[in-house]
């Protein structure tokens, strides 16, 4: 479970601000950066450029811009200082070394997600919990870090191309309508209009970024509505079809029992007699 021990939303330091922990802390802290700093790291190499000394010790610099990001973990020395105004978001927590290990999220080096500002909303509502005392709030956090790691890390899937990351945002846009409004008529031609691409480009980048087809994600989010609309018991057969965007009961029953493995008559029996025995 993760638990915050202290954090911190657009906080401000004074101007030209260090931190420095030789022996870092004994949790994890994950900084979103939104003011130029400078870093400094146990030098690794002899050849190495921006060398500093401090303690009789060496550290290589590396700069850092706002919308950087870096996850330090326990143990790991944290030096870092403003170019001026200093300016940051972050999170100290504790958990469990294979709960954040799970996450493909590089550690104590500086990363550049494509965007941010979900981090950014979350890390604030983190805040709200941690000063707040409502009910459960330690369910609240631990679910809040765990989605903040998934949106780092899926900011990290994808490319810091420009280009890319615009694509993406599009079709998202784009898939996300299609399936608030799947019952309607959605073929590949109509969908390609949406997206403003052709064939070959919509299918490419489709799998490529949601990991099925437009076909295959469709059909899964009119099951998945018929599966609810079953449960209504003032809705006829034909009615439920209809209304998930399945052209009549034939399709409609064959594709049900080809993802369910059986029919939407037996589902419902299945759904009732389940309901019965609770």
């Amino acid at each position: 479970m993760f638990s915050t021990s202290y954090c911190g939303y657009n906080v401000h330091n004074p101007e030209r601000d260090t931190i420095y922990r030789p022996e870092g802390r004994d949790d994890y802290l994950f900084l979103l950066i939104t003011s130029e700093m400078e870093f400094y790291f146990p030098k690794k190499e002899i050849k190495e450029e921006n060398i500093i000394y401090k303690e009789g010790k060496a550290f290589t610099k590396k700069a850092a811009h706002p919308g950087d990001c870096i996850l330090f973990t326990p143990g790991q020395m944290q030096y870092y200082t403003a170019f001026g105004e200093f300016s940051n978001s972050f999170v100290h927590f504790t958990a469990d070394e294979k709960e954040v290990d799970k996450y493909d999220i590089p550690h104590n080096k500086i990363f550049t997600p494509v965007r941010t500002d979900k981090m950014a909303q979350l890390l604030k509502q983190i805040q709200f919990e941690y000063l707040g005392n409502e009910l459960r709030k330690e369910e609240i956090i631990d679910l809040l870090i765990n989605q903040l790691l998934i949106e780092i890390e899926r900011n990290l899937k994808l490319t810091n191309n420009q280009e890319m990351s615009e694509l993406y945002a599009n079709l998202q846009r784009v898939r996300i309508y299609i399936l608030q409004h799947c019952s309607e008529e959605w073929d590949i031609d109509r969908i390609c209009q949406a997206a403003h691409m052709g064939r070959s480009q919509l299918y490419s980048y489709y799998k490529k970024f949601f990991y099925m087809t437009p076909k295959e994600d469709l059909l899964a989010a009119r099951i998945d509505k018929a599966k609810y609309l079953l449960t209504n018991r003032e809705l006829r057969m034909s009615e439920v079809a209809e209304q998930s965007g399945f052209k009549n009961i034939y399709h409609f029953t064959r594709y049900f029992k080809k993802e369910c493995g059986c029919s939407p008559g037996k589902y419902l029996m299945h759904l009732e007699s389940k309901n019965t025995i609770m």
